[in-house]
């Protein structure tokens, strides 16, 4: 932020799994994530802990559920969107943040939708498909929505 001009604008590219993955969280850690004054480091620092001190999707499970961020459906059917939808769900807090403690600047928030990238392509629905078959847009009509937002 100190490098942004008073009057600059913020885009933080987010997912409809932000929002969703805070809904699957514990009751404490859904008000620390929308609390300005707690720490989001200590909690991104036990995600990434959770995932990197165990292999196996079942132990990542329980250990995310151990810490109140458990994945919904995401957990076992697709675990590389639980990750996926943790990490938008602290960049939907910090833009929130940022919002809030710098009202001069103009933060937006642009969820591009599906986007046919390798990410989908770990999800057993999508698997082995072509973009056409998904319904997702290609990477560079998924930047649009951003681009007009920064220009």
């Amino acid at each position: 932020v100190p490098l942004v001009e008073d009057d600059g604008r913020v885009i933080v590219v987010t997912s409809g799994l932000g929002p969703l993955m805070h809904s699957y969280s514990g009751e404490q850690r859904q008000a620390a994530l929308m609390n300005d004054n707690d720490d989001l480091a200590p909690m991104m620092e036990e995600c990434l802990t959770a995932y990197e001190q165990f292999t196996t999707i079942e132990e990542r499970i329980t250990a995310f559920e151990s810490i109140e961020f458990p994945g919904g459906p995401f957990a076992e059917s697709a675990p590389d969107f639980h990750m996926y939808g943790l990490a938008k769900m602290f960049g939907d807090a910090i833009m929130l943040r940022m919002a809030r403690n710098y009202p001069t600047l103009r933060v937006n928030s642009v969820d591009p939708g599906l986007v046919y990238t390798d990410l989908i392509l770990k999800m057993p629905k999508y698997a082995g498909m072509e973009k056409e078959e998904t319904g997702a847009q290609s990477p560079e009509e998924g930047v649009e929505g951003t681009m007009r937002l920064l220009f």
